[in-house]
């Protein structure tokens, strides 16, 4: 009879497992959603008028996309379309955003250094922002799957762990009788 009753048991302690690491999973996934929405609304970025979603705080994943995908045009623009890869270290005469990586081709300042590519400089700066929201907007998409998932495992959990205690009433007569039920004769 034992042997019997293990079985239903360990359905629940299965179940239970569920919803611990169903719980675990949501409270990590709520932790991390509030903590890149306390991230992006500490830098008070809002999109300028000329982005997809114009005029809004950056504190999701959409405003954080549309805010990237402005900030990689206007570097383009820019850049003349060059990346920061095509660009060279130093300034040249006539503005050009190519430059160069030859010091005695390039536009010397007053001391004879030879000056750094602003554009170049521009597009860094860029793709380290552009980078910085798009892992943003990403991590705040799964953090939403992970809530997600959570919930799912905590409900399979509730769910298993009550057919384990079903089974469990089906075979003890204590367990049985408490909801009216008839155990099953071994």
């Amino acid at each position: 009879m034992n042997s019997l009753k293990l079985f239903p048991r360990m359905v629940i302690v299965v179940g239970i497992a569920f919803v611990l690491s169903g719980a675990v999973a949501a409270g990590a996934g709520f932790y991390i959603s509030n903590f890149v929405h306390a991230q992006l609304n500490a830098q008070a970025i809002v999109t300028p008028e000329d982005a997809s979603i114009p005029n809004a705080p950056v504190n999701g994943i959409a405003t954080a996309l549309s805010m990237s995908e402005i900030i990689q045009h206007h570097a383009a623009a820019s850049g003349n379309g060059l990346t920061y890869a095509q660009m060279g270290r130093f300034a040249v005469e006539g503005g050009d955003p190519a430059g160069t990586n030859s010091a005695d081709a390039a536009l010397k300042d007053a001391n004879g250094a030879p000056v750094a590519n602003g554009a170049r400089n521009t597009q860094l700066t860029a793709a380290g922002l552009v980078t910085s929201l798009s892992l943003s907007a990403m991590a705040l998409g799964a953090s939403y799957a992970a809530i997600a998932l959570g919930i799912g495992f905590l409900v399979l959990g509730v769910v298993i762990a009550g057919l384990g205690y079903a089974l469990l009433g089906l075979i003890t007569p204590e367990v049985a009788q408490k909801f009216g039920l008839h155990t099953v004769s071994p």
